[in-house]
């Protein structure tokens, strides 16, 4: 048997054993292959052309046989795709970085946390409630903000007693976890910087955005980190209800949100606003870094994650639009879903665009932002800072300079411009 009719043998079999779509067909194929070639989302466009509906395993050994696209891949001895044996689940590294507290019992998770069993239970708030409940059974507040892109974003507050229990579920457990190296959000030494740093100078840069992120997050995903960790099934139950919310709203506030978000907020989910969020999320996410990471790697490309923000670039010329469906169907594996009206692929003669940073030639700060911060900045000069505090912070002035900062960490010049107006702002 020559290495063409071994290829095409086996890549059959791998075809034969997933879902009869696009999708699941490409990802297979460049999952169990070394070098799979830059027209092989062609070939696959061409059997389903032939066989619409799964046809034999004997029948695509044929069709791939048979096909000319094939020969001509094998025709030179370079640059041959090769089938590589894999497993179809591979497991994640572990995330345990550090030994974690010994809790084998509710009563042992009680003591760790210096409550009752009883308090523990009234924070786990796991009864039936609504929107009228009383407010000794709440445990979150609520502030709504207006998203730039349109809509509303719920931001839901522990309050003091939880968020002190959360802490230190975040201090003694989730912050000594391991995170994938391709996440830069909620990571110490990672940040927007290092996530958009991974894609300067690319000839083609992908950007893909998890619908409601942390919301997203549900229960299931947090139980499975916890029983990862090594805890019970009770204990892990327990923490995840510490760890995540039910939405209780009332009937005109729950207009403000689709039907999509109604749903996810409805089910226990990350609180967006709890200090255990975030490294929860890198926790839940990690195997699909993992899975990203890996199909990055088979295409030759760079992977990247900060929080909700997805980021794929490459050299290499190709009809990238067949990535969409592919990590759509892989976000939906992992239990999220993409929001597709977020999706972006820039080639380098356009602005290349990563959380705010340009990335064409160097990391840089976006023009709209820095004139944006400009204006506000002129704006607080000229009527004082209140005049433009239209979100209510607190400590206003701190929040513009911690701007300043940020614009100055990316290009220096501009930022000790904006800081030179800053400073003539009225106290």
């Amino acid at each position: 048997m020559n290495k063409q009719t071994f290829f095409i043998k086996h890549l059959a079999q791998w075809l034969f054993e997933v879902d009869w779509h696009y999708n699941t067909l490409v990802g297979i194929s460049i999952e169990c292959t070394n070098d799979f070639p830059s027209d092989g989302n062609e070939l696959i466009n061409e059997l389903l052309l032939r066989y619409p509906v799964k046809p034999t395993q004997n029948s695509i050994t044929n069709f791939l046989l048979e096909s000319d696209r094939i020969t001509n891949w094998f025709k030179f001895k370079i640059n041959r795709p090769t089938i590589k044996r894999f497993s179809l689940k591979p497991k994640p590294s572990s995330l345990i970085e550090k030994p974690l507290p010994t809790i084998d019992s509710v009563g042992d998770l009680a003591e760790w946390l210096s409550l009752s069993v009883s308090e523990l239970d009234w924070f786990t708030q796991c009864w039936r409630e609504d929107a009228f409940s009383s407010e000794h059974f709440k445990h979150y507040r609520y502030d709504l903000l207006e998203k730039r892109s349109g809509g509303m974003r719920l931001i839901e507050k522990p309050k003091t007693k939880l968020k002190k229990v959360q802490h230190k579920i975040y201090h003694e457990i989730l912050c000594t976890l391991n995170t994938h190296p391709a996440a830069h959000g909620f990571c110490i030494g990672r940040n927007c910087v290092s996530h958009a740093s991974n894609h300067i100078g690319k000839r083609y840069l992908m950007s893909y955005d998890i619908a409601d992120c942390f919301h997203s997050i549900n229960w299931p995903l947090i139980k499975a980190v916890f029983l990862r960790l090594g805890y019970t099934t009770e204990v892990a139950s327990y923490l995840t209800a510490l760890c995540t919310h039910r939405v209780q709203l009332n009937y005109k506030t729950w207009r403000l949100f689709n039907s999509a978000q109604q749903s996810r907020l409805k089910q226990r989910h990350l609180p967006q606003g709890a200090p255990t969020s975030p490294a929860l999320a890198n926790a839940a996410l990690h195997r699909l870094d993992f899975r990203l990471a890996g199909l990055a790697k088979k295409l030759d490309m760079d992977y990247s994650r900060y929080a909700d923000d997805i980021a794929l670039s490459s050299n290499t010329h190709r009809d990238w639009r067949f990535l969409e469906p592919l990590i759509g169907s892989i976000c939906l594996d992992e239990g999220i879903s993409l929001n597709y009206n977020k999706t972006r692929i820039k080639r380098s003669h356009q602005k290349q665009r990563l959380v705010g940073i340009v990335v064409n030639t160097k990391t840089n700060i976006d023009r709209q932002y820095f004139d944006s911060l400009k204006a506000t900045l002129i704006n607080c000069k000229r009527y004082g800072l209140d005049s433009q505090n239209r979100n209510g912070h607190a400590h206003f002035r701190e929040h513009l300079y911690g701007r300043i900062q940020y614009v100055k960490s990316l290009n220096k010049q501009r930022g000790e411009k904006l800081e030179r107006i800053y400073h003539e702002i009225d106290v």
